[in-house]
C-alpha cells in the first residue's frame, strides 16, 4: 500500500468513481503526489448504479475510506436516460420569432407557444401575458400530467428577461422545476436551446436519485466528503449543481477518460482511445485540452447545446458479441456477458452448454441463437404477460439457451421470444462468445471461468473448421483491425468518416493497408499524433492496431481505471461571455443579460461588462464548488475596415474564464 501525504490545508485524498456501461471503476488517489493509492473494479448494475459502486468501494482498502476528502463521479446515467427516453414528463413553453410557428420543427410534445417576442437584438416587441402563462401551465398539468417545465424564447440568450419572468410565474403558480434555455446555453438557436432545456428538466429525477443514493452508500463507509460530478467537457460541478443541470453530464464518462489520459501521460496533443466492455470511444487532446464538439452534442437523436467532447463511439469492446454467419466472423456492436462470467456465477451453465453441443448443426447459418440467457439480480416489479412470466420462472432455475426456451415457453421460434422488455428492465442478461472469453482461454486474462469459455468457443471452431488457437488468433486480429479502422475514421473527422464503409475503393485501400499489401503499390498512412490507450482490454489490441498507422501506442500505468482517475483529478471551469454592440448612433448596449443596459462610451460599457462578468463567474464558481477567485479575460473586437480605410467598431465580446479545484464544500466542511 502506498502512503498518503500528510500535508494540510487542501484536498489531498480523493475517491474517483466511474460508473460505465459495463464496469464501475473506483480509485483512491493522492492528489498531492499524483499517485494511485489503490483501485478496484466491479460490474455495473444498470438497474441500480449504486450496487456496482458499492461493490467497487468494498474492494478498496477499507482503512483509507474515512480519509477521503472529495468524491468525484463520472456516469453514463444522463446519456442512457436520454437515449432510452426515460425521465419525467416536461411541458415545453416556447416564445418564437414574431409570427413564426416552430412546433413543426420541434417534435417534442406537449409544447405550447405563448406571447412574448424579442428582436434578435433583445429589444422587446411583445410582452409576456402572465394570465396566458398560468392558463397554459394549468392545462399541461391537468391534460398531460407534466411534472416539470422548460422555457425557451427567441433571443433569450441575448436578453433572458422573458424566460426568467415566465419561469417565476410557473414556479410561483405550481412549485414545479423550470429549466430555461439561456441557463444552459448562450448560443442563438433557440429551438436547440429549447430541446436542451427540455432534456435537462426531463432527467433531473434520475440524476438526483443517483446522487442521493450515492450519498447514502458513502455514509455507510463513513465517507463524509463532498461530491462533485464530471461534465461532458471534462470539467466538474458540485453534486447540488448537477442535480439542477444534469444535461451537462452528457458524455460524462468518456470526458473523464480523456481527462484521465491527459493527466496520466501529460501529453498535449494525442488521440485517446478508450476500450471498455461495451464500446470503444475515440477522442482527442489538442493543445492540452479536450477537443469539444463545436456544434453541441448529439444524443439519442437530439441535437443539444451541451458543450461536450468531440467523440466517436462504436460497439467494440471486450464483451462485444462474436457472431459466425454465412462463413464470416463479426464482432459487435451488441454487448453480451462473457460465457466465462456465466460459468463462474451460474452452476447450471453446463446444462445449457450441453443442449447447444447436442444441437450444433442448427447453427451453421448463424450463431445468433446460440446465445444463453441468464436471470440477473434485478427484482424490479413490472407487469409481465404469461410468456414473460414463464421465461422468468425457467431462468430462476438455471440459464437456458435461446433454442431451449422456444418449446418451453410455447412460442414459435427464437425470433418470437418476448425478451425485449425483460432486457430493457435488466431482468435478464444475454451471454455469448466475446473477446474476453478468448483472453480467458489463452490465459492472458483470468477473472472468471475459462472452462466454459473454451467449451463454448470449441463450438465456433467446429463450425468454422478451425482449431481453437487458430480461432483465437483470427478473432483477435479482427478486433485489432476494427480498432485500426476506428482510429483512421477519427483522423478523418473533417469529413463524414463513415463514407469509408460505402466506397468500394476505400474498402480496397484499407484491405491493402491492414491485411495484405497489393503487389503493385503500397498503401501507407502516418498518424501525426500518438495514441493513448485506456480501458481494461486495450493493451491486448492497441500495439497491433497502430502498427500499420505508423504512430506510437502509449498505455499508461493505471490505464484500466483512467476514467476514475480523470474524474478525481479534473477541475471546475467556468466560462462566461458578454458582448458590447454599437448601434451606429453613439450608443453601446450589452448583449447577454436582462434589460440590455446602454452606455454612451465604450470604456464605460467595457468596465460594466468586466464587473458583471466577475459577479456572474464568481457566483457560478461557488455553485460549481470552487473557492478560486482568479479570472482571466479575453477581448475580441469586430471592427471591419470600411471604404475610407478606417476600422468601424461593430461589436466587442469579452470572455471570462475561471479554473480551480472543487474545494468549496471541503473548506466549509472544515470550518464547521
Amino acid at each position: 500500500m502506498k502512503q498518503i501525504s500528510e500535508n494540510k490545508g487542501y484536498i489531498k485524498t480523493g475517491l474517483g468513481i466511474d460508473a460505465g456501461g459495463t464496469y464501475t471503476d473506483a480509485v483512491i488517489y493522492d492528489l498531492d503526489n499524483n499517485i494511485t493509492i489503490c483501485k478496484a473494479k466491479a460490474l455495473t448494475t444498470r438497474w441500480d448504479f449504486t450496487l456496482g459502486i458499492k461493490e467497487a468501494i468494498e474492494n478498496l482498502d477499507g482503512n483509507l475510506l474515512p480519509l477521503i476528502e472529495l468524491v468525484s463521479l463520472s456516469t453514463t446515467l444522463a446519456t442512457n436516460a436520454i437515449v432510452e427516453n426515460e425521465g419525467q414528463k416536461v411541458g415545453l413553453v416556447l416564445m418564437p420569432p414574431y409570427g413564426h410557428d416552430v412546433t413543426k420543427n420541434i417534435s417534442y410534445h406537449p409544447n405550447a407557444i405563448i406571447q412574448g417576442q424579442l428582436e434578435i437584438s433583445g429589444k422587446e416587441i411583445t410582452p409576456i401575458n402572465p394570465d396566458e402563462v398560468k392558463a397554459i401551465t394549468a392545462q399541461m398539468i391537468e391534460k398531460h400530467h407534466v411534472t416539470a417545465f422548460a422555457v425557451s424564447g427567441y433571443a433569450g440568450s441575448v436578453n433572458p428577461e422573458h424566460e426568467l419572468n415566465v419561469k417565476k410565474i410557473i414556479q410561483d403558480e405550481t412549485g414545479l422545476f423550470v429549466s430555461c434555455g439561456h441557463e444552459l446555453s448562450d448560443t442563438l438557436n433557440f429551438q436547440t436551446r429549447a430541446v436542451t432545456a427540455m432534456l435537462n428538466a426531463r432527467i433531473i429525477p434520475r440524476l438526483s436519485s443517483l446522487l442521493i443514493d450515492l450519498e447514502k452508500v458513502l455514509d455507510g463507509y463513513n465517507i463524509s466528503a463532498p461530491v462533485v460530478v464530471v461534465k461532458g467537457d471534462g470539467t466538474l460541478i458540485s453534486a447540488e449543481m448537477a442535480k439542477m443541470r444534469p444535461v451537462e453530464t452528457i458524455l460524462s464518462g468518456p470526458a473523464a477518460s480523456v481527462a484521465g489520459a491527459r493527466h496520466l501521460t501529460g501529453l498535449d496533443d494525442a488521440i485517446v482511445v478508450d476500450m471498455g466492455g461495451t464500446t470503444t470511444d475515440t477522442a482527442a487532446i489538442s493543445e492540452g485540452l479536450v477537443r469539444l464538439n463545436e456544434h453541441g452534442s448529439m444524443v439519442g437523436g437530439h441535437r443539444t447545446h451541451v458543450k461536450a467532447l468531440d467523440i466517436r463511439t462504436v460497439g467494440l469492446g471486450g464483451d462485444s458479441l462474436i457472431l459466425y454467419e454465412k462463413g464470416k466472423f463479426k464482432i459487435g456492436p451488441k454487448r453480451v456477458a462473457p460465457v466465462a462470467w456465466l460459468g463462474y456465477y451460474y452452476p447450471g451453465t453446463g446444462a445449457a452448454l450441453d443442449f447447444v453441443e447436442n444441437n450444433i448443426k442448427r447453427y451453421g447459418g448463424t450463431t445468433m441463437t446460440m446465445q444463453i440467457i441468464a436471470r440477473t439480480g434485478n427484482t424490479i416489479s413490472i407487469s409481465l404477460n404469461p410468456v414473460e412470466e414463464k421465461i422468468i420462472s425457467l431462468l430462476d432455475q438455471r440459464p437456458y439457451s435461446m433454442d431451449e426456451l422456444v418449446p418451453l415457453s410455447g412460442v414459435l421460434s427464437e425470433w418470437t421470444l418476448p425478451l425485449q422488455r425483460l432486457e430493457e428492465n435488466f431482468m435478464i442478461q444475454r451471454c455469448g462468445l466475446t473477446l474476453t472469453d478468448l483472453l480467458h482461454i489463452d490465459g492472458r486474462f483470468r477473472k472468471w471461468e475459462a472452462k466454459s469459455s473454451e467449451r463454448y468457443a470449441g463450438l465456433y471452431a467446429f463450425l468454422a473448421k478451425r482449431t481453437i488457437p487458430e480461432l483465437i488468433d483470427q478473432l483477435m486480429d479482427i478486433g485489432a483491425r476494427q480498432l485500426s479502422i476506428e482510429l483512421l475514421k477519427h483522423a478523418l473527422n473533417d469529413i463524414n468518416p463513415d463514407e469509408l464503409d460505402k466506397s468500394h475503393a476505400c474498402r480496397r485501400l484499407i484491405y491493402h493497408l491492414l491485411i495484405k499489401q497489393h503487389p503493385d503499390y503500397e498503401v501507407a498512412i502516418n498518424l501525426k499524433h500518438p495514441v493513448i490507450g485506456i480501458g481494461a482490454p486495450i493493451h491486448f489490441f492497441l500495439n497491433k492496431a497502430v502498427k500499420q498507422l505508423k504512430t506510437n501506442a502509449i498505455i499508461p500505468d493505471d490505464a484500466d481505471v483512467a476514467n476514475a482517475i480523470g474524474a478525481i483529478t479534473s477541475q471546475v471551469v467556468v466560462h462566461k461571455k458578454l458582448s458590447i454592440l454599437h448601434d451606429g448612433l453613439g450608443n453601446f448596449s450589452i448583449e447577454g443579460i436582462s434589460g440590455i443596459p446602454k452606455f454612451r462610451s465604450l470604456d464605460a460599457a467595457d468596465q460594466f461588462v468586466r464587473l458583471k462578468l466577475t459577479e456572474l463567474v464568481h457566483k457560478q464558481a461557488m455553485e460549481a464548488g470552487t473557492s478560486t477567485r482568479t479570472i482571466t479575460f479575453e477581448t475580441k473586437d469586430h471592427a471591419p475596415i470600411i471604404a475610407s480605410g478606417d476600422p468601424l467598431f461593430v461589436k466587442r465580446t469579452i470572455f471570462a474564464t475561471l479554473k480551480g479545484r472543487p474545494d468549496l464544500s471541503f473548506c466549509k466542511f472544515n470550518q464547521n
